[in-house]
């Protein structure tokens, strides 16, 4: 998961990462913050319980947005 208004990870580092992973699947979060795990919305909530949990990967290009502004 990467969000684009991170201060700490650049969004083009989570970019990187996924397209150097053979099986790299990127969720975008589309809000500020360093994490978006646990202070997300349920876009978010759900596609990382439901890798952690099930092993499930979020569509390919799956993109969260913020419920705030």
């Amino acid at each position: 998961m990467g969000t684009t208004g991170d201060p700490a990870a650049p969004y083009a580092w989570s970019v990187t990462l996924a397209d150097g992973l053979e099986s790299g699947r990127l969720l975008t979060y589309d809000g500020f913050g360093h994490t978006a795990v646990g202070m997300a919305n349920s876009c978010a909530q759900d596609a990382v319980t439901g890798y952690l949990l099930r092993a499930d990967l979020p569509a390919q290009g799956t993109l969260c947005r913020s419920s705030a502004g």
